[in-house]
């Protein structure tokens, strides 16, 4: 029932979904399944401040540099894999805008806000590194602005009895939002932010009408320090167990089933039971046999999963009750998946994963572990994803 029961454990392990090593990915992001984070993971907020230039009806008669104004902003979102995201931003501050030929410059503050979907372009065509230095990170959103306090408002093309009636009115317009986000690595959980971006408001939002548009322009530049905030900052790829390999478990399961059924069934004499119990306990004590083991990996992977170490547990506890033997492990790679010489190489690192495994978690010396490698020369099963393995030999 110990078998049955150990075979179980891997085969509901395999059925599920598993993360391997945590920040990268073995494909392209867009070609990769990610594991699910939980919902406080992967949150980020950022402060910042930059330059807002206007782009209304006559701001461009205008000099550049009497235009531009400056505009702190905080933002806060998240990550919902590597590469797809949403914030929500505020900005605000003060704007210039100028009525014919420049000869009039009118203020007003303003607040604004606004949603963004974020597509990490980098880590949706290249494959997913949290490590990656430089990010390219265009978005697009919805929001609103609130302007208020319009000073020295020329009111060209307004109605005369407007700014009359009223001086001081506020403004609100609805925004549609697009950027471009350079983001540069410069820790696990801090980035820098270069954002260049655009709001398209309402013609009227300057407290001028009648120009070619019907929609004025907000530009902005800004730059901000982004802080990754959550007990996890990064994503790990979910890969499923190769099916052979769970068809095979499932049939060492039924195979051990029928042996229970069959001993379950089987009917002894009273008399014969003790002696029957003597000879087991004699051979028992006499050797523990070595159950093969094996661990097997996913492709192009040399990292063990949690659900391998058991074969490496199984064999620490023959080792420890057998102080006398020891144990050879080789590393294999399969045949059909990269060349000869990458091979060789992941053999290698799979066979002492296992050996540090065995030596520096279960505490067996080093002299009773040997260690070799096969790379594709060698495909000890016919299934080729099984030959994704390393296998214990006892000595």
């Amino acid at each position: 029932m110990k078998k049955v029961s150990l075979l179980l454990v891997l085969v509901f392990a395999a059925m599920t979904t598993f993360a391997q090593t945590s920040g990268y990915s073995t494909r392209e992001g867009r070609n990769t399944t990610f594991v699910r984070n939980g919902f406080w993971d992967n949150w980020f907020i950022g402060v910042g401040a930059g330059a807002n230039v206007y782009f209304g009806d006559h701001d461009k008669d205008a000099k550049f540099l009497s235009r531009p104004t400056v505009a702190p902003q905080f933002q806060i979102g998240k990550w919902y894999n590597p590469y797809f995201g949403g914030r929500a931003k505020v900005t605000g501050g003060s704007l210039h805008n100028f009525g014919p030929n420049a000869q009039q410059m009118m203020h007003n503050k303003y607040l604004g806000f606004e949603f963004d979907l974020l597509w990490n372009v980098s880590d949706y065509l290249l494959k997913y590194n949290s490590k990656r230095v430089y990010s390219f990170i265009p978005y697009i959103g919805l929001g609103g602005m609130w302007g208020w306090d319009y000073k020295n408002a020329a009111g060209i093309m307004y109605p005369t009895n407007y700014l009359e009636k009223h001086p001081g009115a506020s403004q609100q317009t609805m925004t549609l939002n697009a950027g471009i986000i350079n983001n540069f690595r410069l820790s696990e959980r801090v980035s820098f932010a270069v954002e260049v971006s655009g709001a398209m408001v309402k013609e009227d939002f300057d407290k001028q009408m009648g120009g070619d548009w019907s929609y004025d322009i907000l530009a902005n530049a800004s730059a901000s320090l982004i802080f990754k905030i959550g007990k996890k900052t990064d994503f790990s790829e979910a890969v499923l167990l190769d099916q052979g390999l769970i068809d095979d478990l499932n049939s060492q399961i039924n195979k051990l089933r029928q042996e229970n059924e069959t001993l379950r069934n089987r009917t002894c004499p009273p008399a014969e039971t003790k002696v029957v119990e003597k000879i087991v306990e004699k051979q028992v004590a006499a050797a523990a046999p070595f159950v093969s083991n094996v661990v097997f990996f996913r492709i192009g992977s040399a990292v063990i999963d949690k659900n391998q170490e058991v074969s490496i547990y199984n064999t620490a506890k023959y080792l420890q009750d057998n102080p006398n033997k020891n144990v050879k492990i080789v590393g294999y790679a399969d045949k059909k998946t990269g060349s000869a010489s990458v091979n060789q190489k992941i053999s290698e690192k799979r066979a002492k994963n296992v050996a540090d495994v065995l030596i520096k978690k279960y505490n067996i010396n080093s002299n009773r572990v040997k260690v070799e490698w096969k790379g594709d020369t060698e495909q000890p099963y016919a299934e080729n994803a099984w030959n994704r393995v390393a296998i214990f030999f006892a000595e």
